[in-house]
C-alpha cells in the first residue's frame, strides 16, 4: 500500500500511474495483476482516487485524528471484496482477480496495517514538496518527515527567513 501511495513523486514531478499501461506495470511488478488483463482509463480513475484518498488518511496519522473520508469511502465501496472461510478463519479477499480485484488488495494490506496495529506508524512525510509515505519507525511515533533531508530542508529554511525577518528591519532604515 505505501508503494502504491508512493506512485506519484512530487519531488521529481513523476506520476507511475500517469497512464494506464503505468498501472498496468505497477500492478504487474507488485504481483498484482496476472499478466493478460488489460488497464482502462476506468481503472486508472479509480487508482488514482484510491491512492488520494489512502494519502488523506495516511496524512490524518500525523496529527492521531479519525476524519470521514468521504471519497475514500466512496473508491472503497466500489472494490470487489467479500469474507470467505478460509479453514483457519474469515478473510476477507478480492473476488475480481483483474484490476478491480488488484485495487482491493492495495485498500485490503491498509485493512491488513490496521489489524497488525501498525496503520498508526504509515504517514506522510510533513515537508510539502516531498509528501512520501513512510513507515515511523520511532518508538513514539512522533516523525514527521520520511527521512533526515526533508526535516532539514525545513529547518533551514525556516532558520533563513527568521534571519531575513531580523535584518529586515535594520535595512528599512538604510538608503
Amino acid at each position: 500500500m505505501r508503494d502504491f501511495v508512493n506512485t506519484v513523486d512530487r519531488d521529481l514531478g513523476t506520476d507511475a500511474l500517469a497512464t494506464a499501461a503505468g498501472l498496468a506495470d505497477f500492478l504487474r511488478s507488485h504481483a498484482l495483476l496476472p499478466g493478460a488483463h488489460r488497464t482502462t482509463e476506468r481503472h486508472r480513475a479509480a487508482a488514482l482516487r484510491l491512492r488520494e484518498g489512502l494519502h488523506e488518511a495516511l496524512e490524518l496519522n500525523h496529527v492521531g485524528q479519525d476524519a470521514p473520508l468521504t471519497a475514500l469511502d466512496e473508491v472503497l465501496r466500489q472494490l470487489p471484496v467479500r469474507l470467505r472461510w478460509a479453514g483457519d478463519g474469515v478473510v476477507v479477499a478480492p473476488t475480481d482477480g483483474g484490476v478491480e480485484g488488484a485495487l482491493a488488495q492495495v485498500a485490503l494490506a491498509a485493512l491488513e496495517a490496521r489489524a497488525a496495529e501498525d496503520w498508526w506508524r504509515l504517514k506522510v512525510c510533513a515537508f510539502d514538496e516531498c509528501e512520501w509515505a513512510f513507515y515511523d519507525q520511532s518508538k513514539n511515533r512522533s516523525r514527521s518527515y520520511c527521512e533526515y533531508g526533508c526535516g532539514n530542508k525545513v529547518k533551514t529554511r525556516a532558520y533563513r527567513a527568521r534571519q531575513r525577518a531580523d535584518r529586515a528591519p535594520a535595512l528599512r532604515g538604510v538608503r
